[in-house]
């Protein structure tokens, strides 16, 4: 679900932390870090990782891409839309907002998509509705990230730019639209969906189900 969904979470609105996303020339800021104490060693975690990602495929870097502040910063923010689309087709179950759920599609008027959940029952109204509702987003996300406008960050460098410093393992907790707030919310958010990914896989509950059960059953 959060690969379909979470690309837009950066494209609609110009956020607090910078232009770009996905920046592999971070590499050429993020060396400035403190030179003793415990974050010096945070930093360096973080610097060690980029330059080793900039000697190995340094064509990628040029462009942007691999590990990078900026990358966090997208990650965080598809986790984050991803955890709001859970909710929110969490909700949409539990207060009868999907139509005729249970209801299995007809392989004579769907096609392939009827035999998309791979058991021999078809998938169901409520799968599907979910599933395309989620590729209309994937595809609003690469439409962001190929032709962004002018108020939306870029995914990936122009030529010369350059990243934003590395905050470290723990960011200082500055409340507010801040970009260490941005960063906390981010790795929170990943950690959620990792959770609920593990937790639905290892327990055999739909990722739905389990939102709900982890909220104590106030969506249905």
């Amino acid at each position: 679900m959060l690969g379909f969904v979470g690309g837009v979470a950066g494209s609609f609105s110009r956020p607090v932390v910078g232009r770009s996303t996905f920046c592999g020339s971070a590499v050429r800021v993020a060396a400035v870090r403190p030179s003793s104490g415990p974050q010096a060693n945070m930093y360096g975690i973080f610097t060690k990782a980029m330059t080793e990602f900039k000697d190995d495929f340094p064509q990628f870097a040029k462009r942007g891409w691999g590990a990078t502040v900026k990358a966090e910063t997208w990650n965080g923010r598809h986790a984050m839309f991803g955890m709001l689309v859970f909710w929110i087709t969490a909700y949409c179950k539990g207060h009868g907002l999907i139509p005729n759920p249970s209801m299995i599609l007809d392989p004579k008027m769907w096609g392939p998509l009827a035999d998309l959940g791979g058991g021999a029952g078809g998938i169901p109204n409520e799968r599907a509705i979910i599933l395309i509702a989620h590729v209309h987003v994937l595809l609003v996300s690469i439409a962001a990230a190929i032709a962004p406008f002018s108020f939306q960050d870029k995914l990936l460098l122009d030529e010369g730019e350059t990243d934003l410093e590395p905050l470290g393992l723990i960011p200082d907790m500055k409340p507010g639209m801040t970009r260490e707030a941005e960063t906390w919310n981010g790795r929170l958010a990943m950690l959620g969906v990792m959770v609920l990914a593990g937790g639905a896989f290892g327990t055999g509950t739909s990722v739905i189900d389990l939102t709900n059960k982890m909220f104590g059953g106030v969506f249905f």
